[in-house]
């Protein structure tokens, strides 16, 4: 009798060692899932099981085995920890073959990005940093490859390759985006004061201000606020402006910058204007 209560007891002890374990795990993995899809702006999270996570880093698939990774921190989550596995993925991940330049010059396009964004691929190995200019403070100008629902960050792996200097790229980005947003104004009747959720280059649109500002305009001024969002007026409406750009980058899930810029010519980097 008496060894039956000791191994009940012990099956209970168990149970409830197990359960502890088990809940201390289930906050693990959902802290692991917050940081992953939230810090990480380079990783896309695409499934999620109990024992582990699939994605792409840098658009290249990869896994990670968040039972091994609970172990490896005993239970106990911690971003710097975290940060150390997602920069070795980093450092493992091959170079990728940089497609043909001939077959993907009329697809390369420009985004505004954060400069932290861009800041984030220097952990990787070299030829995966991506093709970078300034542009305002805070942000830089980038490149992709446009295809089929889906963007490539153009890297200095597929610069060298295609061997091509940055201010050519950049033109020919601007020539391609031009072309593109030449048939949006078409469908839109004619340039905007705003463009907002179109094609997901408004805010590189800012790069082309004389296609983009409405007719009338004498002293153009441009917000984006968002990746999502450019916003065009003139000088005499400046306040105006700059309370749309304040309010959109509050709201905005791709915040960029409330500022509202002048651009000069003969000059990448706008003038502040607000």
């Amino acid at each position: 009798m008496t060894g039956l209560w000791v191994a009940g007891a012990l099956a209970l002890a168990l149970a409830a060692a197990l359960w502890w374990v088990r809940r201390r795990y289930d906050g693990f993995r959902f802290w692991a899932v917050a940081r992953l899809r939230d810090v990480y702006p380079d990783l896309a999270v695409e499934h999620e099981t109990p024992a582990e996570i699939t994605g792409r880093l840098a658009g290249v698939p990869v896994r990670l085995d968040l039972a091994s990774l609970f172990r490896q921190l005993k239970g106990h989550p911690g971003g710097a920890a975290l940060d150390q596995v997602v920069d070795a993925m980093r450092a493992a991940l091959p170079a990728p073959e940089s497609p043909p330049f001939h077959s993907v010059r009329a697809a390369v396009l420009p985004l505004i990005k954060p400069a932290a964004f861009a800041e984030v691929y220097r952990r990787y190995p070299p030829a995966l940093h991506l093709v970078t200019l300034p542009f305002a403070e805070g942000l830089v100008v980038v490149y992709v490859i446009l295809g089929f629902q889906q963007i490539i960050y153009v890297t200095t792996g597929m610069q060298q390759a295609w061997q091509t200097t940055t201010e050519e790229l950049h033109r020919l980005a601007l020539e391609n985006l031009r072309r593109r947003t030449e048939h949006l104004l078409m469908e839109l009747g004619g340039p905007q004061a705003a463009y907002a959720h179109l094609d997901g280059f408004e805010a590189a649109r800012i790069l082309i201000p004389d296609l983009v500002t409405p007719p009338g305009v004498a002293d153009p001024l441009l917000a984006i606020p968002d990746e999502h969002i450019l916003l065009a007026g003139d000088a005499r409406d400046a306040a105006r402006l700059a309370q749309e750009a304040a309010a959109a980058y509050a709201g905005a899930r791709s915040p960029l910058s409330p500022a509202i810029f002048r651009l000069r010519e003969a000059s990448l980097v706008p003038e502040v204007v607000s």
